[in-house]
């Protein structure tokens, strides 16, 4: 039986990741054809091998989004070998924690670089093509932090609020074109980057904080699901939606 993504290329941006490793897995199960990105040559290595090993098809290509020629000759080798791009995941971040009145600008554009401006570019480099073939989808990955700011995640907080904005903006001036774009927004899921933030806050409010903020933890197969959905038809009529994918902890409406 064929997947929901049938031989479609979807390109995984952050695929070194924990989440974007989950969401790479759970696109080639449902047949598509994966490039995994990311800096970490020997991580997406493993991945593909593993993808491979499972039945699927992957391939490993690292690209870091705060160089755009990089990104940009990525999606035209893409484009170019395999013929089209049908999906795009961002699942790049970069966490910085700190005392607001500690942080120095350097760690808020380095935040604002690799989140905000990798995701411009690489959407900028795949449209061209997804508007030439004729649609394609866009998911990309923010944070609770983008609704919900947390004290010591605050330049990874305003960078979520950025992507959900701009996702936005893109999917309404792409909708012509039969171009969808996306967020899917995790609250806590199980890793060690949760742990950091967790024990930063902590820090910088001087004192253990209520465990229920923590408690609801996901798996990264339950962002992976999420967005598999959004790449997939069954999901043809969502677009510029941010949808939460965080166990209801977040505590606005």
């Amino acid at each position: 039986m064929a997947g929901r993504l049938q031989d479609r290329v979807v390109w995984v941006i952050g695929a070194s990741g924990a989440l974007g490793a989950a969401i790479a897995r759970a696109a080639a199960a449902e047949g598509a054809r994966v490039i995994a990105s990311g800096r970490s040559g020997a991580k997406l290595g493993e991945l593909a091998a593993a993808i491979g090993r499972a039945g699927g098809r992957a391939e490993a290509r690292v690209v870091d989004v705060c160089d755009r020629a990089a990104v940009d000759a990525a999606a035209a080798d893409i484009a170019a070998r395999l013929g089209r791009i049908d999906g795009l995941v961002n699942s790049t971040s970069l966490s910085i924690f700190g005392d607001f009145l500690e942080l120095a600008d350097d760690a808020w554009h380095q935040v604002l670089d690799a989140k905000l401006l990798g995701y411009v570019r690489t959407m900028r480099a795949v449209l061209p093509q997804m508007a030439r073939q004729g649609g394609g989808s866009i998911v990309n990955l923010s944070g609770r932090g983008g609704r919900q700011p947390t004290p010591a995640h605050l330049p990874g907080g305003c960078a979520n609020a950025a992507v959900n904005l701009l996702t936005k903006g893109v999917a309404d001036a792409q909708a012509p074109r039969g171009i969808r774009a996306n967020v899917v927004a995790p609250g806590p899921i199980a890793s060690e980057r949760m742990e950091k933030i967790r024990a930063s806050n902590e820090r910088i409010a001087g004192g253990e904080l209520p465990r229920a903020a923590y408690d609801r933890k996901g798996q990264p197969e339950d962002v992976a699901d999420a967005v598999v959905w959004l790449l997939s038809d069954a999901a043809r009529h969502v677009n510029g939606a941010v949808i939460p994918v965080d166990g209801g902890s977040i505590a606005t409406v």
